[in-house]
């Protein structure tokens, strides 16, 4: 079974490389990823061990700790969309205990997996500093790769059915979405803590301290407690990690009987209302139809609704840490003032516009009505970009009123209304080209809206990549101008014009030139959507 079990997951792998050439380079980028991550990871746990030993102990706590949330974050995010999900064996006459083996063998094809594995590894390394440690830390290895590995599974499995409703799955990825935004703070604190290593010990030595008692961390924790001679103590750690790992063993065997039993079946939709108001506003034509689905998308659709919070929130948060102080910027030990808050809008336009690439890629099968019903590709295209900019372009102007408030510098508010929008719109029209040649991935409809393509994929990565030399070039003179603003106020008109003339040349060029590539391709864009679904 475990046999037949991992060979299925190649057969997986190997087939999904054969249908699409974006996914060799997907893989490939991943792999460089996670090569890139180890080696960061390698490198500072030698830069602990060389430098700050003495913060090795509780540094190795820690990173257990938050490697064991990260890894059931992701088996939770995933577990919806996983093709190996004990649903698909229900059917088979398969018993749990061997399934469990099988997917336990099976998973070291997951790069996930294996990339926790060997991160726990590299933690052995800040246990150099002692025989004792350095033992008792590959004693332990196993155990604390078991708890890396089993507890997310566990935890997952313990959700799946909780997590069946659209509606529950939609609150976790809200949630998930803040809290990853959230840890945008914590790494600003962090690297303000590194400029006083002693409360960053402090800090350090009591999260270890708490974490070591738990689940989490006790694995963990038992090099250091032999090494101190604490045998009590390292007796009781190794009982609190060995619980853990048999609980999650015994606690997913119960799950997966169950689930084989009781199929879980994913649910999901709701009431769809009439909205009469909204198409009474926009043009009864096929691009006002077109836009008015936009924003009720965006509205209903939990995978657009964290689109838009993630564009909303991640100027708020740059913002709040430059106001509370946690982001200092010093020229000659003085502290600059916040006069470049005022420039938030721009941070904003780049995260909405990157959306505009995948839009096609989030209707999925759906976009056959387009063609089905013979809509043209510049209607489809003028009807995106409307709805999008009804949506967002409001959000700009408060947000950039708020921003100039902020910095207290009201003449600026013109420059950073036309760099906003100037930026927005620039990326929002080329990106309406680059959607029909790289139309990019998006989760499925009713999926989870963090699990396979919520970053859009390789493709969408490549149109990012191609669009910032066109934001450094043609948006120049209006980012330029509003920079330039802070030191000559009167500049910050010129750049409003200078950028509302750049928004509309590009959303010119999005809607004819990218609309006469959907005439030409709309059959291909259908295929990969549909596909990536």
């Amino acid at each position: 079974m475990a046999a037949h079990l991992l060979a299925l997951r190649f057969r997986l792998l190997v087939g999904s490389l054969r249908q699409s050439a974006w996914a060799v380079v997907a893989l490939v980028v991943t792999a460089l990823g996670a090569i890139s991550l180890l080696g960061s990871t390698l490198a500072g746990a030698v830069a602990v061990r060389a430098l700050v030993p003495e913060l090795g102990a509780a540094a190795a706590v820690v990173g257990g700790a938050v490697l064991v949330l990260a890894l059931t974050a992701v088996t939770v995010l995933v577990g919806t969309s996983d093709p190996l999900a004990a649903e698909r064996f229900s059917l088979l006459p398969v018993r749990a205990g061997a399934l469990r083996r099988g997917l336990l063998v099976a998973s070291v094809l997951d790069p996930w997996v294996l990339v926790g594995a060997l991160g726990t590894a590299i933690g052995v390394v800040v246990w150099s500093t002692s025989a004792a440690a350095l033992a008792a830390a590959v004693v332990a290895l196993p155990i604390a790769v078991a708890t890396a590995v089993l507890v997310p599974r566990a935890v997952a499995d313990l959700l799946a059915r909780q997590l069946a409703s659209k509606g529950a799955r939609d609150v976790m990825a809200i949630l998930l979405l803040v809290a990853v935004l959230g840890l945008t703070v914590g790494v600003q604190l962090l690297a303000s803590g590194v400029r006083e290593i002693a409360d960053l010990a402090r800090a350090l030595d009591t999260a270890a301290a708490a974490l070591a008692w738990t689940p989490l961390g006790a694995a963990f924790d038992l090099p250091r407690a032999v090494a101190a001679g604490a045998w009590l103590e390292a007796v009781a750690k190794l009982a609190i990690a060995l619980a853990t790992v048999g609980l999650a063993w015994w606690a997913w065997g119960r799950l997966l009987a169950e689930r084989l039993t009781h199929p879980i079946v994913l649910r999901g939709g709701g009431r769809v209302r009439e909205g009469r108001l909204l198409d009474r506003l926009l043009p009864a034509t096929p691009v006002g139809a077109i836009a008015a689905r936009s924003i009720r998308y965006r509205r209903r659709d939990v995978r657009h609704l964290m689109n838009v919070i993630a564009a909303l929130l991640v100027p708020a948060v740059v913002g709040g840490m430059q106001l509370v102080g946690f982001v200092d910027v010093d020229v000659d030990g003085t502290r600059l003032p916040p006069d470049g808050l005022a420039l938030l809008p721009v941070l904003m336009a780049f995260v909405a516009a990157a959306i505009v690439q995948i839009d096609v890629a989030y209707d999925s099968s759906a976009f056959a009505w387009h063609i089905l019903t013979g809509v043209r590709g510049a209607d489809d295209r003028a009807g995106r970009l409307l709805g999008i900019a009804v949506v967002y372009v409001p959000t700009f102007a408060l947000t950039a009123v708020l921003a100039t408030w902020a910095s207290g510098r009201w003449e600026l508010l013109p420059a950073s209304i036309g760099s906003g929008l100037g930026t927005f719109l620039l990326l929002a029209g080329v990106m309406l080209w680059f959607g029909v040649l790289l139309p990019g991935e998006a989760p499925a409809p009713g999926s989870n809206p963090l699990g396979r393509g919520s970053s859009g994929g390789v493709q969408s990565l490549a149109g990012i990549a191609l669009s910032l030399p066109l934001l450094g070039t043609v948006g120049a003179p209006c980012i330029g101008l509003a920079v330039a603003a802070i030191w000559i106020p009167w500049l910050g008109w010129l750049s409003l014009a200078v950028g509302l003339a750049v928004a509309a040349l590009a959303a010119w060029f999005g809607i004819r030139v990218g609309g006469a590539a959907l005439d030409r391709r709309a059959p291909e864009v259908l295929a990969h959507v549909s596909k990536a679904a």
